[in-house]
């Protein structure tokens, strides 16, 4: 029997790269807590992560860990000359964003007409 058996609870929330055609879009889900972001981290490794745009829409809450991902992402995709935009966002992350002065760091798409501004 294997006395050193490894305990897995489902993860509140998740993150993803998704390829959209040509473009990279790393999608964040749910509750992105730490073990959401340390998860990711372990599957990709030390590579830069380089993405084209940023889906965190359904975002209930994302932890400072999560946060430095997204950092990483935008400078990792910049230094490639794929500077990223933050195509949609949660109340939850605009508020991070706004609290740590990183909100232009995240460029967002430019409003198409007949549509609302985007948070910022």
């Amino acid at each position: 029997m294997n006395t050193h058996l490894e305990w897995t609870r489902p993860l509140p929330g998740s993150i993803t790269v998704v390829h959209e055609g040509e473009r990279r879009v790393l999608c964040l889900r749910g509750e992105v807590d730490t073990a959401v972001a340390e998860r990711f981290k372990q599957a990709q490794g030390r590579r830069p992560i380089v993405v084209d745009a940023i889906d965190a829409a359904t975002v209930s809450f994302i932890s400072s860990t999560a946060l430095a991902i997204l950092v990483r992402c935008a400078e990792a995709s910049l230094a490639a000359g794929r500077p990223l935009v933050l195509h949609a966002s949660s109340p939850a992350v605009d508020r991070i964003l706004r609290y740590t002065g990183l909100h232009g760091s995240f460029p967002r798409p430019p409003a198409t007409p007949g549509s609302a501004d985007p948070p910022g």
